[in-house]
């Protein structure tokens, strides 16, 4: 449970103080239960997601950080051994019956692993909002990133017409919630 202590890097780079930054537990916690309120949202529409593969999607899309530390995306994605170092961290958690589920969140292609993705996001940008108003206007980089991160996915998910007006529909609420 060492991510329950551990400060997210960006924030960290940015100024907040560590009595003040979000931690990967408390991140987790926030995308896991925007991700179960997002999937039975959509399954009130009609539209199928497996919600319980959500939820342990949603739980495990950090997990990894608990042995590797919080690495900024930018660092991460520049990185040659990311899947081997990933796979190691895997072993040494002794959770390789979850191999499956997080190489299907990082293949993104499954609407859960889009809803998870995208709640991780949302996650992101409403943190940013609330560091924004206690005045870190340094995280205005970061808010605006991840903005565009999820209007990219809402744009280019291979999901029906259905689902992606119902996923606008529910950002907008979200954010906006978090803006007043």
């Amino acid at each position: 449970m060492r991510v329950k202590n551990l400060a997210r890097t960006g924030w960290m780079l940015r100024g907040i103080p560590p009595s003040d930054s979000e931690t990967v537990g408390s991140h987790t916690f926030e995308v896991v239960f925007l991700s179960m309120l997002v999937a039975d949202k959509l399954n009130e529409a009609g539209i199928q997601v497996d919600t319980l593969r959500v939820m342990r999607m949603a739980l495990l899309h950090d997990i990894l950080e608990s042995v590797t530390g919080d690495i900024v995306k930018k660092v991460k994605s520049s990185m040659a051994n990311s899947t081997q170092l990933e796979e190691e961290a895997i072993r040494e958690l002794e959770i390789t019956n979850y191999s499956d589920l997080l190489k299907e969140l990082n293949e993104g292609k499954s609407l859960e692993s889009l809803v998870v993705k995208l709640c991780d996001n949302i996650a992101t940008l409403l943190q940013g909002i609330r560091y924004l108003n206690k005045g870190y206007t340094s995280v205005l980089d970061i808010v605006e990133s991840t903005k565009e991160r999820i209007e990219t996915a809402l744009e280019t998910a291979s999901i029906s017409e259905e689902a992606r007006n119902v996923l606008k529909s529910l950002v907008t609420k979200l954010v906006v919630s978090e803006e007043l």
